[in-house]
């Protein structure tokens, strides 16, 4: 399943799978904050759903963006789906993943987690993050039609959907935002994260109101301050690729 690290420099810890880019990080000395930038790019779609109850988190790494949400929503119940054991003993050994009732790490492929439970319960998550990658870069399983399709399904109508992609990676980038497309009846928005490789898409449910972003501006400078996270840029970075 690939090489596994754990390494410390200049007081960052971070999750490696066998290559330079880190897979997660996590400041020693401010451990609750978000390290990576596209981390806290994939929290955008707070702005326009900011009180979730439910989130799916597909690909738990070290587990920061599951702790982070764990603590600042205490209300919201998060399922994480990991592929390897592994990696998720990492997360708790390493990276202070809590243990408890309303966070539930399973075990499993990312891509057959969501069609199985597509096909056997009604659509629930307010958020579904997709980051799943390995060392060659976006795991092929996600980037096909019945994972996005059975995404779909399992978001609430209101939810949102983020999913981290390689901008570099042209074909692939270009597939995914084809598909996310489709399954989201071109409801959907992007975001080149500052400085980076990434590039974060949303797929909106049917039932989320159109939102203006200048309308957001406020609740963004709001949000920043609560959660640390950098919303007001994240806010002037988002196009609607396909919404109107």
């Amino acid at each position: 399943m690939g090489l596994i690290e754990v390494v410390e420099t200049c007081g960052v810890r971070s999750l490696h799978f066998g290559t330079h880019p880190k897979q997660s990080a996590m400041s020693l000395a401010e451990p609750d904050k978000l390290e990576l930038s596209y981390a806290r790019a994939m929290l955008a779609g707070l702005l326009f759903k900011p009180e979730p109850r439910k989130i799916l988190l597909l690909g738990l790494g070290g587990g920061t963006l599951a702790r982070f949400l764990f603590n600042h929503f205490p209300e919201c119940r998060i399922d994480a789906v990991e592929c390897r054991p592994a990696v998720a003993e990492i997360a708790y050994e390493y990276f202070g993943l809590p243990k408890h009732a309303r966070l539930t790490v399973h075990v499993s492929d990312g891509n057959e987690f969501v069609c199985a439970e597509a096909d056997r319960r009604e659509a629930e998550y307010d958020h579904i993050l997709v980051d799943v990658f390995d060392h060659q870069g976006l795991a092929e399983a996600v980037n096909q039609q019945d994972f996005f399709s059975a995404s779909r399904r399992l978001l609430h109508p209101e939810g949102i959907l983020a999913i981290n992609l390689w901008g570099t990676e042209t074909q692939s980038l270009r597939q995914s935002m084809g598909l996310l497309n489709l399954y989201f009846e071109r409801r959907t928005m992007r975001l080149q994260v500052p400085g980076r490789g990434n590039v974060i898409g949303f797929g909106f449910g049917e039932r989320l109101e159109h939102a203006e972003i200048a309308d957001l501006k406020q609740q963004a400078k709001t949000m920043e301050l609560l959660m640390g996270v950098e919303f007001p840029r994240f806010l002037r970075l988002l196009s609607y690729s396909g919404w109107r």
